[in-house]
């Protein structure tokens, strides 16, 4: 083995990249693929072993395989080479494979290797789909070009006369399974650049499936053949240029051969590839923009592609001659969508709209050649479709036929048609919303949320889904809802304004174009500019109160409204992604619905299924209390509760909490630790006299003692007595569990006993924390809501986690001399939000002078870390 050969490859590699990542990255590829040309063909030229067997009758051939194959040779992509013999394979081989393939693999490379004799290759190729691609992509580097071309002739010559059909199926099947198992890029947050729907792999089957169908050398005979029209081989050029300078960039982060893009990698590749904030954009949604767009057109190369397969052979059913259709102008062949000709397009311009909501119809999407057409006829819109009445009812009926099986607004906007009609749209189209909790481009998302929206026509599932079906169906403006649901995030073309309000007044004008009358265009923009406050009260207000459902019916004002606003916020939720939606958001928003609804129908809540479970509560209560309280003592104590207390808490936990009450006699409070079922969280429920600063206390406490907070929740518990219920995480060494639960017991007992206990708890709190994000990380904020509730002043607070964080605020509270009442915790995924319900420790009541509220503010900023991003001074 010659070092010195390895080492003058190794040097050239490095200095090839060297400049590939400090801006000069012509042609990186083509040239990283010809250094590792030249260290085999070197390695091959001083090969004694390789001599002698060519000298004795068995001449070889290397060739290069897969991505090697193509030179799209990136910095950690595999290398893959195929040894090739005509018949025999020598046994002395393996002396040449040490010499050629060890000081790779010493030097850590990722070298993939087969030794094979052309009729096994043959044979192999045509069993097996992964070896018959890594053949199409072959490339000669070295030895016996003889033996390469001559099998090379004969695998074309087999494929051409016995395989090519089950080939082209292979293609299809394998692309339809790959799409499966690694999802669409272009709706990923953290795409795969490579096997994703719009990756790379889009890109090799077009390529594969012209190396079969017609043998094309290179990818420029894309177009020459006729797989491509020019601009869209200039279009694909352009994307695969900078998807394979993305992957090279992630690669070279990474240390390590890597495809997908996680979040994590996300701000600093933006950095590295030039993105720089702009018009108060971040840099890394500029970056995210661009790569979708390009992860979208590699996603219609894959769909042109699939339809030439089609064209190819008999997959799918149907007639390959032209049917017509009810509509004169539109054709059908092989179950796709074609225009008759050019002419009839030119003559009645409105069935580049009639082709969408045909295709909806019947379910039948358009071919290539059709969304082409439609492409390149958009001047038509502005001068003969957007004021036609007829028109603008055909989009309302196609909004009514996109479903998440049956695309066809997604169809729309890939061909422009969507921009063309709602100018106002373009600025949404692959724009990105950086962070783990919208899951699509906000393009996708709003498309995502009208199809969301058409699935409730179908009331088969689950009793909530039951529901939107019935709301659904109570509708009576369905077109309006959809339209709300496409442009109810049109706000978020502007990233410096509030997107709710902006959106309205961006949509208004959008709903007069499209024929709405007054009251309509009034309904759509109140449900833009109020879509998220349904979500807000459910997840960040108590709404077992029933002046929170009062809020609500009178912020709404109208049963129509509050219908549409429900299903608006339900869709918007659940085309977010799973962060935003779950049983817990779907459960509490459904009651909050039916509750407000309650208040319009009847002048109260819809509260009898509560009433139900209180009196059914209570029952059981008494049940198990019975033996050991009188009945009299029993309805005594449940009637000083609350009511949110009784719907939310298990009859089992009321039990235990009265036998905590009852047993603390002259103490300042009394706890119970019980273990979660099947999970490492303990519940501890501390009964104790309601004295200012007690629930801070608690959480000082727990802090001090390392004792993770993971939610809490506060009660009333009769007029001079609290129970507060948290859920911690347990100490880290459990052997010594007992003991820490008993420190942090004789600690509360001190802090209740002396203001100044947790001062050195105080101390621990951080005064600056760092934290992950691609834009510059949101401030700490304070929001105060007086309107809500008729007794308490609410506290929102937005931050970032940190250990302590509960402790700060509360003790913030109580030094502002406020008592809490009910603490909820809410997250964003990318910040936390506490909300509180406070009221004077003075007076008992609300606050509501600014002077007080913004000391309030003032004292829980102060408590606060400062918030920086991760990598700044």
């Amino acid at each position: 083995m010659d070092k010195k050969n390895t080492d003058i490859f190794i040097k050239k590699r490095e200095a090839l990249i060297g400049q590939f990542l400090s801006g000069d990255g012509s042609g990186f590829l083509e040239k990283h693929t010809s250094v590792l040309d030249e260290y085999f063909l070197t390695v091959f030229e001083k090969s004694i072993t390789a001599r002698k067997m060519t000298m004795a009758g068995s001449p070889f051939a290397i060739i290069a395989l897969g991505g090697y194959g193509r030179k799209e040779q990136c910095i950690h992509s595999d290398i893959d080479l195929l040894i090739l013999f005509e018949k025999k394979i020598p046994p002395e081989v393996e002396a040449f494979l040490q010499e050629l393939l060890y000081p790779l693999w010493d030097a850590r490379f990722e070298v993939g290797y087969a030794v094979r004799n052309v009729t096994e290759c043959l044979e192999m190729a045509f069993e097996r789909f992964d070896i018959l691609t890594t053949i199409l992509d072959a490339r000669f580097i070295c030895g016996a070009s003889l033996i390469y071309t001559a099998f090379m002739e004969k695998f074309r010559s087999d494929l051409d006369a016995k395989h090519l059909k089950h080939t082209l199926n292979y293609l299809y099947e394998h692309g339809e399974k790959r799409h499966f198992d690694f999802g669409d890029s272009t709706y990923l947050i953290a795409p795969d650049l490579k096997s994703g729907f719009g990756g790379l792999r889009d890109y090799h089957t077009l390529l594969w499936y012209a190396k079969i169908k017609s043998g094309i050398k290179t990818r420029r005979d894309l177009e020459y053949y006729g797989f491509l029209s020019h601009f869209e081989y200039l279009s694909l050029t352009e994307s695969l240029t900078d998807i394979w300078k993305i992957r090279n960039f992630l690669h070279s982060i990474t240390k390590r051969k890597c495809d997908t893009l996680y979040f994590e990698y996300q701000t600093e590749l933006a950095g590295l590839l030039g993105y720089r904030t702009k018009n108060r954009q971040p840099d890394v949604e500029g970056f995210l923009g661009d790569l979708h767009k390009r992860l979208d057109f590699l996603k219609q190369i894959n769909q042109i592609t699939f339809e030439d397969i089609l064209g190819s052979t008999r997959i799918g059913k149907g007639t390959s001659e032209f049917r017509l259709t009810k509509i004169d102008g539109l054709v059908v062949k092989k179950r796709r969508l074609y225009f008759a000709n050019t002419v009839a397009v030119l003559q009645k311009p409105d069935l580049l709209l009639k082709i969408f909501l045909e295709s909806g119809l019947r379910k039948i999407p358009l071919s290539i050649e059709a969304r082409r057409i439609v492409s390149e006829f958009l001047h038509l819109v502005d001068s003969k479709i957007k004021k036609d009445p007829d028109c603008i009812r055909i989009f309302k009926k196609i909004m009514s036929q996109s479903y998440w099986e049956f695309n066809v607004l997604n169809v729309m906007l890939a061909t422009g048609i969507l921009e063309k009609l709602i100018p106002e749209f373009s600025a949404l189209v692959n724009k990105i919303q950086y962070n783990h909790y919208h899951l699509f481009p906000v393009d996708k998302h709003c498309i995502r949320c009208v199809q969301v929206i058409n699935s409730y026509k179908d009331f088969k599932g689950s009793p909530t889904k039951s529901l939107y079906y019935s709301v659904f169906r109570e509708v009576r403006n369905k077109n309006i809802l959809f339209f709300t649901a496409l442009l109810h995030d049109i706000g978020k073309s502007d990233p410096a304004k509030e997107h709710s309000k902006t959106g309205a007044k961006i949509a208004k004008p959008i709903f007069k174009r499209f024929g709405f009358n007054s009251t309509e265009v009034n309904d759509g923009v109140f449900l833009i500019e109020n879509h998220l406050i349904f979500i807000k009260t459910a997840t960040r207000r108590d709404i077992s109160d029933e002046e929170t459902a009062v809020y609500m019916a009178h912020k709404i004002g109208k049963i129509r409204l509050l219908r549409m606003l429900y299903l608006l916020t339900v869709a918007d939720s659940q085309a977010t992604g799973p962060k935003a939606w779950n049983e817990w958001t779907e459960n509490l928003l459904k009651d909050l619905f039916l509750k407000t609804m309650g208040i319009f129908k009847k002048g109260e809540l819809a509260s009898k299924k509560s009433q139900r479970i209180i009196d059914k509560r209570k029952k059981n209560v008494l049940r198990l209390l019975k033996k050991t309280w009188s009945e009299n003592e029993i309805n005594a104590q449940l009637e000083s509760m609350p009511k949110r207390y009784l719907v939310n808490v298990p009859a089992q936990s009321i039990v235990c909490h009265i036998n905590l009450y009852r047993n603390l006699k002259g103490k300042d409070f009394i706890w119970r630790i019980s273990k979660e079922n099947n999970s490492d969280i303990r519940t501890v429920s501390i009964c104790g006299k309601d004295k200012p600063g007690f629930y801070s206390k608690i959480a000082g406490v727990f802090f001090l003692n390392n004792l993770d907070i993971v939610a809490s929740q506060a009660y009333s518990f009769g007029e001079e007595h609290v129970i507060d219920i948290f859920k911690v995480k347990p100490p880290k060494d459990k052997i010594f569990e007992k003991e820490k639960w008993e420190k942090a017991q004789k600690d509360l007992v001190h802090a209740i006993n002396d203001d100044h206990f947790l001062d050195n708890a105080l101390v621990k709190i951080p005064r600056s924390i760092q934290v992950s994000s691609g834009k510059n990380p949101r401030p700490n904020t304070i929001r105060i809501d007086n309107e809500t509730s008729s007794f308490f002043t609410i506290i929102e607070v937005f931050t970032y986690d940190f250990a302590g964080l509960l402790f700060a605020i509360t003790n913030a509270l109580y030094r502002s001399q406020l008592n809490v009442d009910v603490a909820m915790v809410a997250t964003k995924v990318d910040q936390v939000v506490d909300v509180f319900y406070v009221k004077s420790l003075e007076n008992g009541s609300k606050i509501e002078n600014e002077q007080g509220l913004s000391l309030v503010k003032n004292k829980i900023l102060k408590s606060l870390p400062h918030i920086t991003k991760k990598g700044d001074e």
